[in-house]
């Protein structure tokens, strides 16, 4: 922690800076619930790896890992080897036409087949969600014209043409959810668009905001000396080395953050690793940030 404090959130950081939970109690609103369907994330199957097994791979159909599935490839495979995989496999694109075909087709107790894609967009409605162009109006960002405004992808302009009419009004009647996934215009790196930035954004803000344990009890009274700088030097590679030092062995070590993919060997694929570019910035020019 820095020796004074800037006593403005945008130019002092959230930590450590006063808290603040403008005038409502936290809460999670439905708005943020719903630009959180982040299903399209997970793969249809998990690609088991083994540390120090090379290139051996052990496919097993996500719908295998769930309920009573769980315990028991946790027994078989083991955590250090789960956490290696899960490091070498990507995840899935947040766009449309990607929503995992095991969500569609889940078997929950009470019911032998549930579709949870649907269940999203049905429960949003439901709720009174504002509809994709209203939504970002009252984030007071620009609404779409027509569905080309939201995709240069023609084939998923005309689905969606289709599915909800080709008259200028009928966009209005576009999903929150659909319309988020179908926005293809993102920053660089971002696997999200404009809309569901805006909330995220906001949100974790906000939680940070109304903790005071990251805010007025950020402090050495609270944490000590010892327990800050733990805070400051501690990140989610440095976590899961403390707990599985075996890791140590794999590709995790040739990278700086764990969100990237643990591929060993140099030099590492720029296209497989864009936030090594970041870091390099950052090196650079302190003054853009702490690349924890």
């Amino acid at each position: 922690m820095s020796n004074f404090n800037v006593r403005n959130p945008e130019m002092g950081g959230l930590v450590g800076n006063r808290l603040n939970k403008h005038g409502q109690p936290l809460t999670f609103s439905e708005e943020f619930v719903e630009v959180y369907r982040l299903h399209s994330l997970l793969p249809e199957s998990i690609h088991v790896r083994r540390i120090g097994g090379g290139e051996e791979i052990e496919e097993i159909p996500f719908a295998e890992t769930r309920q009573a599935g769980s315990p028991k490839l946790t027994e078989r495979v083991g955590v250090p080897n789960l956490f290696y995989s899960a490091g070498r496999q990507h995840p899935g694109q947040l766009v449309l036409n990607n929503f995992p075909r095991f969500m569609q087709e889940m078997s929950i107790p009470g019911n032998p087949l549930f579709d949870l894609g649907a269940v999203d967009i049905l429960r949003a409605r439901e709720r009174g969600v504002p509809r994709y162009n209203e939504f970002r109006r009252q984030l007071l960002l620009n609404p779409i014209s027509s569905f080309d405004d939201l995709t240069t992808d023609k084939s998923v302009a005309e689905r969606l043409k289709k599915m909800y009419g080709d008259q200028p009004e009928d966009v209005e009647n576009l999903d929150l959810m659909i319309g988020g996934l179908a926005e293809d215009v993102r920053p660089q790196g971002f696997g999200f668009g404009e809309t569901v930035f805006q909330i995220f954004i906001l949100n974790a803000s906000r939680r940070l905001q109304a903790d005071r344990f990251y805010t007025d009890c950020y402090n050495e009274e609270t944490y000590t000396k010892e327990g800050l700088k733990w805070i400051d030097d501690s990140d989610l590679k440095a976590v899961l080395l403390r707990n599985y030092p075996e890791l140590a062995n794999t590709g995790l070590a040739n990278i700086r953050n764990a969100f990237e993919p643990w591929d060993a060997g140099t030099p590492l694929d720029p296209d497989r690793h864009p936030l090594r570019k970041f870091d390099k910035e950052i090196k650079s020019d302190p003054w853009r940030g702490d690349a924890h």
